[in-house]
């Protein structure tokens, strides 16, 4: 970038960001519960693996 463009973007001034997608407000256990499955399985066996351990 050349010292003109890096001033040109400088006194733009504040730009708003606008994010596309709605959100509806609500909260979606399934979708979370999907995301956390993996992460829970690994806990449960790691768990599981230091009860035997023991």
């Amino acid at each position: 970038m050349t010292n003109m463009q890096i001033k040109a973007l400088a006194n733009k001034g504040p730009t708003a960001v606008v994010w596309t997608e709605g959100y509806d407000g609500q909260t979606h256990y399934g979708d979370v519960f999907k995301a956390l499955t993996p992460a829970l399985f690994i806990l449960a066996t790691a768990a599981g693996l230091l009860v035997a351990v023991l």
